[in-house]
This record gives C-alpha cells, sequence and structure tokens, in this order.
C-alpha cells in the first residue's frame, strides 16, 4: 500500500506528465495553426490511441483535462467554428483515452445535438458510450430520449429504451418510457402487452394508474382493430355486414367477442357494418 509521500509523488509524476504533453500538444497546435491559420487549431490534437501512448499510463487524467478544457471551449460563442471537431475531441480523443468516462459521453451528446444541432453525431456518440460501458442504462436511456424528442423516432427510440433496460438499476421509467415508444411506434398489441407487464409488477399507486389507463385506451385499440378485420372478412365472404356481432364468433371469424373496458359491448350498426366505443378514453389517444 502506498503511503502519504508515496501519493504525493505519485499525483506529481501524474500533473507532471499531463503539463508535459499539454505543452507538447499545444505548441504543436500553434505551430501549425501559424502555418494555417484559417484551420482550426483542433485538427491537430492527435487521437486517444496516440494520446494513450504518449499519455505513459496517466489516460484517466488526461482525459479529464481535455473533457475539463472542451467544456469552456465549446461554450465559448466567440469561436465560429468550435463545432467542426467536436465529433473528434469526444469520440476519437477522450472516448479512446478513457472509455470508461460517462461524463465525457453524456456532456458532449448534449453539446452536440443542443448546442451544435446534429443529433445524429450525438447518438454515435453515444453508440460507443454504449458499446463500451453496456452497463450503464444512462447512455442508452440519453440516446432514446434523442430519438423521442428531437428526432420523432419512436422505432429507434424504443430500441434504445429496450436496450437501457437489459442494463441492472435502471431507473423504472425506462420501462413506461419503452412502453409508450413500442405503442408510437405503431404496435398497440405489443405496447398493451408491455403496459399489463408494469401493472403487474408494480406495487406503486402512480404507476398502477398510470398503467391501467394505457390499458384502459390499448385494449380498445386492439379490441376494435379485432373486431373490424373480423367484420371484412365476413363482408368479403358473405356480400354484407353481419347483423350481429356474436355472429363473427359462430362463423369461425372470431375466438370471442371482446367487451370493452368497462365489460360492456362495444356498439355495433349492422345497417353500416360500424363497431366502435361508446365510452371516453383515458389517455387521449
Amino acid at each position: 500500500m502506498i503511503g502519504g509521500k508515496g501519493t504525493r509523488r505519485l499525483l506529481l509524476l501524474a500533473g507532471g506528465a499531463a503539463l508535459l504533453l499539454a505543452v507538447l500538444v499545444q505548441g504543436t497546435i500553434e505551430t501549425r495553426a501559424a502555418a494555417r491559420p484559417e484551420a482550426s487549431p483542433l485538427l491537430y490534437l492527435p487521437s486517444g490511441r496516440y494520446l494513450d501512448v504518449a499519455a505513459i499510463g496517466f489516460d484517466a487524467v488526461l482525459a479529464d483535462a481535455i473533457y475539463l478544457w472542451s467544456i469552456q471551449y465549446y461554450g465559448s460563442y466567440d469561436i465560429t467554428d468550435r463545432y467542426v471537431y467536436l465529433d473528434h475531441i469526444y469520440r476519437r480523443v477522450i472516448a479512446e483515452l478513457d472509455p470508461h468516462y460517462i461524463d465525457p459521453y453524456l456532456i458532449g451528446a448534449l453539446i452536440m445535438n443542443v448546442e451544435a444541432k446534429e443529433p445524429e453525431m450525438a447518438l454515435r456518440l453515444l453508440d460507443t458510450g454504449i458499446d463500451n460501458n453496456p452497463g450503464r442504462w444512462v447512455l442508452a436511456f440519453e440516446a432514446g430520449f434523442i430519438c423521442y424528442e428531437d428526432l420523432r423516432d419512436y422505432d429507434r427510440a424504443a430500441v434504445y429504451f429496450e436496450k437501457a433496460l437489459t442494463a441492472p438499476d435502471v431507473h423504472p421509467l425506462v420501462r413506461r418510457l419503452h412502453a409508450a415508444m413500442v405503442d408510437r411506434s405503431g404496435d398497440p398489441r405489443a405496447a398493451l402487452r408491455l403496459w399489463i407487464e408494469i401493472h403487474d409488477t408494480t406495487d406503486d399507486a402512480y404507476i398502477l394508474q398510470v398503467a391501467w389507463n394505457h390499458i384502459h385506451d390499448l385494449k380498445v385499440a386492439v379490441d376494435l382493430a379485432e373486431l373490424r378485420l373480423a367484420i371484412e372478412a365476413w363482408r368479403a365472404r358473405h356480400g354484407g355486414p353481419p347483423r350481429r356481432l356474436e355472429a363473427l364468433v359462430a362463423g369461425g371469424f372470431l375466438e370471442r367477442l371482446p367487451a370493452d373496458p368497462e365489460e360492456h359491448p362495444y356498439h355495433y350498426d349492422p345497417a353500416l357494418g360500424v363497431v366502435d366505443y361508446t365510452g371516453v378514453p383515458v389517455v387521449g389517444r
């Protein structure tokens, strides 16, 4: 075990190594930038794999230093072309120096998405973080939220939220977001199963109510879709709609006749062959 003096020597060595490397990198940047003043100096910052060798074992220290510098750099609105090498700094430098450093993935993605207006770039960075840290659910959660909130791509959002659910200690909110994205992506039957699972595996009164609200409306959507398909199948065979919905079961078009969430039969107009729900949706779908 290293004692107090040994620890201080180690920290001094780490600081000295990081400082020396920073001086060397900065010197290279200034020399080359002088030759090409129009080019961004960040072009000359080597990738993390190169810096990993130069850091002589202090990768995490250097990654932290570059990350802290990047926050100040990308917060400076005087640098008009500051986003040109944004992907390089976070995905090729910091992430390669310290693949398990979570904050730069999250902050880098935030800068890419909100400031640079590059959500796909943010997703590439988060994908790198997910690959390097499969047990950290927050990375997949952030990616899913970008797909949901910014891209309105509910299929991709559902995939990311499902990936987050495989991580330990995932927040319960992710299950609800996953179910909501499956619903928005156009699969109410799968969404209904997910909300039933959420309802049946929680003791939280609030979550129970939220889940039941979704189950209520999704059951109506699934039932009506099933009934309408059966009516159309009957119409195709018999040339018109059935006189009663019960005929769909007797004729083998349905296994059973569903009732609405309030245990009432769905309203049916035999003259038009139209079935509908006379109640009020809870979630307001």
